[in-house]
């Protein structure tokens, strides 16, 4: 191999001695015995050496001289081959091997220089065209085809042919099904596609997932929403052999779920809200898609619910295991509750329309619009820089709810009690009335810029307040307002009325100077009640004084008999403090309802007398209270 002027092969490694002390210590330790035994090898050839005869001294010498050169070359062949000697040799092989490779060219291109000259013309070299020639070397067929092999020509290329025709044929059977299966494959795709592009018309995000690039995916959930929930809202959309999607829900795959409300009374259901038919098998991607957006939604509300009937244990809310309770009366009850509608549909729904489907239905709505107010308010806290991001606090969904039943529950009560004073001095023959003043709800301020789920949310947190105007008699008229419940409960503001303008020029109300209300709230109904009731006697006492004074006319002791007269102490009455004679007026609340009560002490016949008119709500029509004080105050003047 070493005769051939380019060499592939790598050339094989050379004989190398130890270079240093170091490799030649490390070289006689690894030999058994160590460096010990090969001292003690050199001392023992060395003694027998020294045995030997002179011949043998000579033959030794001989084999010295002949291991000198072996040394030397040993020595020689460690050296370190210089670079240029390297380069040198390297460009030698090189330009061999281009030699060689151009002399075998021209070979080949003076071969078929006598069939191809034009061929040959464009690979042989300038030299050797100059110097030989074109066509000055040829090739000859050693074995001439036979006769018979040249009479069986047209046979071996009819053969030929058909053979080539069956593997057409061949390819033509094996390309139809794989044609096939890419027309399947095109029109599943087709399929597919047109899906997809419904789901993302319809306004829903649709992108490649990031886990599987290969794989489309819809984002259905809101981006708001709880931690939970947030991540659930994206689904993939995987293609089935046939080109439908199969909508992966996963931990939604349970079922569609909807939030139902329902209204007992006495345990039995007279309101509920209304579900929609599950879906059917043939739904539309845009109608599952929805689903399974109305189904995430519902999940959340009703965790949410749970979360804050947690907290709301003080207003007679109560949770169980499949639903949360509301006691919004010792008979009514409203229960919030996760429905499934594959299970609702399998039970007999065929009821007739219940009396409080409409409140039911109403509750319902407010909770899935509270739910998106607070969506709405998570937005803008994250849009808010300075704000503090914490975890998502606690939403206030039945909160507002409890809040305008026990509003509701409220009025009706204080309602109650104005109409029973209200008919007690009625019976008493007093224009005595109860005017109900309920504000409009009024959009908030931005309203236009805001979303409808903003607007709405202010009116469902805050039920507005309701004013109560009472007229006890003409002069003498309030206003009660009762103010929503808070944290602290239900406030009742009460203030007095200026008198109507067809009253009595110069005259204001009297209750402001002898029993002002409180300037602060009240926070309890019974306060405000003591108050009217307290309110009801002094009005009557201040309309007594204006009985008296017109009377003074008529009586035979005139302006003197008038001075007698005076307020009692307690403010309920008037009293002829030289006589002892007077009328008192009491209003106080039993067991049938509001009584008034009015104690006359005056003359008759000469002597004093006592006498005590009673008026309630089952009072029947008598003497009216401005007769008895008339009578009380003309039989005590005329005296």
């Amino acid at each position: 191999m070493d005769d051939r002027p380019f060499n592939l092969q790598p050339p094989a490694a050379k004989p190398r001695g130890p270079q240093n002390i170091a490799e030649f210590w490390a070289r006689a330790r690894s030999q058994p015995g160590g460096i010990q035994a090969m001292v003690a090898a050199r001392r023992a050839k060395a003694a027998a050496a020294e045995q030997k005869d002179g011949q043998n001294d000579v033959e030794m010498a001989d084999s010295n001289e002949a291991e000198e050169p072996a040394e030397t070359e040993a020595e020689e062949s460690t050296e370190t081959p210089d670079i240029n000697a390297v380069r040198a040799e390297l460009l030698q092989q090189t330009q061999a091997a281009l030699a060689t490779s151009n002399w075998a060219l021209d070979f080949l291109s003076l071969l078929i220089s006598r069939e191809m000259p034009t061929q040959a013309t464009s690979t042989l070299s300038q030299e050797t065209r100059a110097t030989v020639g074109l066509g000055t070397l040829g090739a000859t067929m050693l074995a001439a085809p036979t006769a018979l092999a040249q009479s069986r020509e047209t046979e071996m290329r009819m053969t030929a042919i058909g053979q080539r025709y069956l593997a057409l044929d061949n390819c033509i059977s094996m390309a139809k099904p794989a044609q096939s299966r890419l027309e399947h494959q095109i029109q599943a795709e087709e399929k597919y596609w047109a899906e997809v592009s419904t789901v993302k018309e319809a306004g829903f995000r649709v992108a490649r997932m990031a886990q599987e690039p290969q794989t489309m995916c819809v984002s259905f959930g809101f981006l708001n929403a709880a931690p939970e929930f947030k991540n659930s809202g994206i689904a993939p959309l995987r293609r089935a052999d046939d080109g439908s999607v199969k909508l992966e829900l996963g931990r939604r795959g349970g079922g569609s779920r909807r939030i139902r409300v329902r209204i007992l009374e006495n345990d039995k259901v007279v309101g509920q809200s209304s579900l929609p038919d599950p879906l059917p098998e043939n739904a539309t991607l845009v109608d599952r898609v929805k689903d399974a957006r109305n189904t995430i939604f519902a999940q959340e509300l009703w965790h949410e619910i749970n979360r804050e009937a947690r907290t709301l244990g003080g207003r007679n809310v109560r949770m169980s295991r499949s639903s949360v309770t509301y006691a919004m009366s010792p008979t009514s009850t409203m229960s919030v509750e996760l429905a499934s509608l594959e299970e609702e549909n399998a039970k007999d729904t065929a009821d007739s329309p219940r009396p409080k489907d409409d409140v039911a239905e109403t509750l319902s709505l407010a909770l899935a619009l509270q739910l998106s107010h607070a969506h709405k308010i998570n937005e803008r806290r994250r849009e808010d820089r300075n704000a503090v991001q914490t975890s998502a606090p606690v939403y206030s969904l039945l909160g507002p709810i409890v809040s305008w039943f026990e509003h509701e529950r409220n009025i009706a009560q204080f309602i109650q009690h104005l109409l029973a004073y209200s008919k007690a001095l009625r019976s008493a023959g007093l224009p005595a009335s109860v005017l109900v003043r309920e504000p409009l709800v009024r959009t908030p301020p931005g309203a236009g810029t805001a979303a409808d789920s903003e607007n709405i949310g202010p009116v469902l947190y805050s039920p507005p307040a309701v004013e109560f105007d009472v007229d006890i008699t003409p002069q003498s008229r309030l206003r009660v307002m009762v103010k929503p419940p808070q944290s602290d409960g239900p406030r009742y503001a009460v203030w007095t009325l200026p008198p109507p303008p067809s009253s009595q020029p110069g005259s204001g109300n009297p209750l402001q100077s002898v029993f002002p209300p409180s300037p602060d709230e009240y926070f309890d109904a019974n306060d405000a009640v003591w108050y009217i009731n307290g309110a009801v006697p002094r009005a009557l006492t201040a309309h007594s004084m204006l009985v008296l004074e017109g009377l003074k006319g008529n009586s035979s002791s005139g302006e003197e008999g008038l001075a007698r007269w005076a307020t009692r102490s307690d403010e309920k009455g008037l009293m002829d403090e030289t006589r002892g004679l007077g009328i008192g007026f009491e209003f106080t609340f039993s067991e049938g309802g509001p009584e008034l009560k009015v104690t006359g002490a005056f003359a008759e016949g000469g002597e004093k007398v006592s006498r005590q008119w009673v008026w309630g709500l089952g009072s029947q029509a008598g003497e009216a209270l401005e007769d008895v004080v008339r009578q009380v105050l003309s039989s005590c003047l005329d005296t």
